[in-house]
């Protein structure tokens, strides 16, 4: 068990977790990504997984995204997602 350090907790200092963070991204015709755009060109290997996520419809912010989990060239695995309603690319996690 972790002690009681007894500081009060301010929601200030809470962050959240796995906030998407924007991404620049090279796509092929089909809006596949290729490459990230960031200082130098790291070229995507290969594309794992993809799945589309259409949520809260009904409100006046719907989610509309396309996920891709992809290896990079360099080695690390990540996940990327277009929204789809403002064609932003972001990495997630």
């Amino acid at each position: 068990m972790v002690e009681d350090s007894g500081k009060t907790v301010c929601h200030s200092s809470l962050k959240p977790l796995n906030r998407p963070e924007p991404e620049a991204v090279a796509e092929d015709a089909s809006g596949r990504p290729l490459a990230l755009r960031t200082d130098r060109r790291q070229l995507i290997k290969v594309i794992d997984d993809r799945w589309r996520i259409d949520d809260e419809w009904w409100r006046n912010e719907p989610i509309s995204r396309m996920y891709y989990a992809v290896r990079l060239a360099s080695g690390p695995k990540l996940v990327l997602f277009k929204d789809l309603l403002s064609g932003r690319w972001y990495r997630q996690g």
